[in-house]
């Protein structure tokens, strides 16, 4: 009996180093879907309303909700933690932070692109990501993992 084994997927590579990297970090900074996910609503419902941080800014749009929530929900289990935000324009936002000078921002806006922001040292890079929902952006786990 021959038995074959697959060779590993360039996602299943990127998951493996995103699990390696995240448990150099404690327990409560690790991904837990549902946590991660409690936090995005109360972070939603807290911005529902107009004018929510008192300087003008737009409600946060289900939409928003939607596509960050589908984006939590594909991050490989024990990734690190994002915190949650809500930005003026009414996107939301996931911010990863190691330390001063090495933390990524990404907004999700309600079409599901990703603007992400980052610093690490003193090399800044930002751009844009497409994401379907379903499975984690390449790019976003290489970005987390430079952290």
């Amino acid at each position: 009996m021959t038995t074959t084994m697959s060779m590993p997927t360039k996602y299943s590579d990127l998951h493996d180093s995103a699990v390696r990297a995240s448990r150099r970090t404690s327990g409560p900074m690790l991904l837990g879907h549902q946590q991660a996910c409690d936090e995005l609503y109360e972070v939603w419902q807290d911005c529902l309303a107009p004018d929510w941080d008192g300087n003008g800014a737009s409600p946060v749009v289900r939409l928003a909700y939607c596509e960050t929530k589908n984006l939590i929900e594909s991050l490989p289990p024990g990734f690190p933690r994002p915190s949650i935000g809500a930005e003026p324009d009414g996107q939301m936002t996931l911010e990863w932070r190691r330390q001063t000078r090495r933390v990524l921002s990404v907004s999700v806006d309600p079409t599901g692109v990703l603007h992400y922001a980052a610093m690490y040292g003193s090399d800044v890079v930002n751009g844009t990501i497409e994401y379907f929902g379903g499975q984690v952006p390449d790019k976003l786990i290489q970005l987390v993992n430079r952290l």
